[in-house]
């Protein structure tokens, strides 16, 4: 168990701790860690009789420590776990990509609230932000965003201060006389607050859309007329509390520990999104390929109502794909026997010669509120399997008498002709040119491509070459495709490069001092100047050119396609008690990793 738990900034300085079992002096703890600390040093360290489990995180550290008589009685991992799904937890709770010390300083409370529910006496409890966010009220203090909606009357907001006190008093008599009208027309008499009408928006999906109010007052409506309000429905008597579903003790120690009861959509829909991302790395100069992996999670979203049963069937669990089955990872709420079931069915086909034909080879599963990942996997590739964006060409083409050079580039796309990029960005690096040769920024450069259009950033010393949409194109068995497939799979680009001319500016200065006219007039930015000036403030370029500037760095992402082949065969949702109509979404989508470049 955790004595202790720290987050840090990226200078090792305190940002949050918790003392959980009431150990003296902490900064002497903390004093430790720092000593024993040092970049690159592994997840789990020791000093001083204590041991540091620490993870960084978006320039954060998060360290938890153990007492040394303690560790034989404590599983590390489960720590270390612990910490990633805390840093996931606030991620989600602040609704944010990323974590700053800014972030974390202005939420300090909310912060402790968090580990107060996370951990007790330093044994992890509960650690699901859709659970957490129904109990845990504290608001957060993140940049506010203007709400640009005419439609919200004095009575559905609140203002936190008032700059003249006769508003707020006149405000204070609109809500009363709103609260006696409210109550006659209500069938049963019961007044509907405030509070109502934040809990219809924490426990449904359109207040992330433009007609909130349009949703809440259609709510509220159909309450009034039938005039029922079940059990759950029942307002606290505080106005200011929200409406909770349940309870969190009592949902943590049921069977299903991800999901609250009393969960109601107005529209129940399900959204699954099959995400891969392509990692590939490859020598072009030696044709050597390095790297080619995909790295593929299914990310769902659920608005369902009650407590629904859901059934997926992927043919590669169809299939009984033994590399995907061995490399995949699913969520706590799938149904380990439908996975059982479908490993002991591939063994005994693989053993008897002959497929069984069953009719369980789906994946049961009861989801979670709100977004999730279903389903990661990671799969490779064969080598002979062509990339899905392929540099066809690639050459640097010195033309010494004209003094110039051209960067000739060609790229072919690999995927069904009937889809298409909705980006597509190759970044070209111009590091070891500008070292071999003397460029001469003072003239023009020229850019020719037959799609997108191409930018060249002078301070980094690179071309961005954006096509944006872009055909698939896949060969036939013969090897060669249509000409009009063809020309339209295959994007290429030339850019031009002026070279130093020596005599040419030894001329010009001649005239110049002989001539009696001014010099020709220039307009636009000086490149030279300026790419003298940004690389003036770095260091001496040295011969030895960094592995990253020899990348051709491309950056896709293709809608409605799998790399892998990953196919959602069909997807049934299941609620035997309210019978509602449900309706499920499907989405596709493949795009590349951080690492899918070619070494040029």
């Amino acid at each position: 168990m955790s004595s202790s738990l720290f987050i840090l900034d990226e200078d090792l300085e305190p940002l949050v701790s918790k003392n959980i079992r009431a150990i003296p002096n902490l900064s002497s703890i903390l004093s430790s860690f720092k000593q024993c600390y040092h970049r690159g040093s592994p997840p789990i360290l020791s000093q001083n009789g204590w041991f540091f489990i620490h993870l960084k995180r978006d320039f954060l550290h998060f360290i938890s420590v153990i007492h040394a008589t303690d560790k034989p009685n404590i599983d590390l991992m489960s720590i270390l776990t612990f910490l990633e799904q805390f840093y996931h937890l606030l991620k989600k709770y602040f609704e944010i990509n990323v974590l700053s010390k800014n972030i974390i300083l202005d939420n300090v409370l909310l912060v402790l609230e968090l580990v107060d529910e996370c951990i007790d006496f330093g044994i992890v409890q509960v650690t699901d932000p859709s659970i957490i966010k129904d109990y845990i009220r504290v608001k957060v203090n993140l940049p506010k965003v203007p709400i640009e909606s005419d439609e919200w009357s004095s009575d559905d907001e609140s203002s936190d201060s008032d700059s003249s006190s006769e508003y707020s008093d006149s405000k204070k008599r609109n809500k009363k006389k709103n609260k006696k009208k409210k109550k006659k027309k209500n069938g049963k008499g019961k007044n509907v607050g405030k509070s109502k009408i934040k809990s219809i928006m924490v426990n449904n999906k359109e207040n992330k859309g433009n007609n909130v109010v349009e949703t809440v007052k259609q709510t509220l409506r159909s309450k009034s007329n039938t005039g029922r309000n079940s059990p759950d429905d029942e307002l606290p008597n505080d106005g200011n509390d929200l409406y909770i579903n349940g309870d969190i003790a009592k949902t943590i120690i049921m069977p299903i520990s991800w999901r609250t009861k009393g969960i109601h959509y107005s529209k129940n829909e399900f959204f699954l999104d099959v995400i891969e991302r392509v990692q590939y790395l490859m020598d072009f100069e030696k044709g050597v390929i390095r790297k080619n992996l995909i790295h593929g999670e299914i990310v769902c979203r659920c608005y369902l109502s009650g407590m629904p049963k859901l059934k997926i069937s992927i043919n590669k669990l169809l299939n009984k794909d033994p590399q995907f089955m061995s490399n995949s990872k699913f969520h706590q709420c799938v149904s380990l026997d439908s996975i059982n079931t479908i490993e002991e069915e591939g063994k005994d086909s693989d053993d008897s010669g002959s497929q069984i034909a069953t009719d369980t080879k789906e994946i049961e599963f009861i989801p979670p509120d709100g977004e999730f990942v279903l389903c990661q996997y990671e799969l490779k590739r064969h080598v002979k399997d062509a990339p899905m964006i392929k540099l066809q060409a690639f050459e640097v083409k010195p033309k010494p008498k004209k003094f110039k050079i051209q960067i000739v580039t060609k790229i072919q796309t690999n995927f069904k002709p009937t889809n298409s990029t909705s980006k597509l960005n190759i970044k070209i690096p111009l590091t070891k040119v500008f070292q071999d040769y003397k460029i001469d920024l003072s003239k023009q450069i020229r850019f020719k491509a037959n799609l997108g259009k191409v930018v060249f950033n002078l301070s980094d010393d690179f071309l961005l070459w954006e096509i944006e949409t872009m055909k698939g194109h896949r060969e036939h068995n013969t090897g060669t495709a249509p000409q009009e497939d063809n020309a339209s799979a295959l994007a290429s680009m030339v850019a031009e490069f002026p070279l130093f001319n020596q005599e040419e500016y030894d001329r010009m200065q001649e005239e110049l001092k002989t001539s009696m006219n001014p010099p020709p007039l220039r307009t636009g930015p000086k490149l030279e100047e300026l790419y003298k000036q940004v690389h003036e403030e770095r260091l001496p370029h040295t011969h030895d050119v960094a592995p990253r500037d020899k990348l051709v760095s491309v950056d896709f992402e293709i809608p409605y396609c799998t790399c892998s082949g990953l196919k959602v065969e069909y997807l049934k949702v299941e609620e035997p008690q309210l019978q509602y109509q449900s309706f499920p979404w499907v989405r596709y989508k493949t795009i590349s990793d951080d690492e899918y470049a070619y070494i040029v």
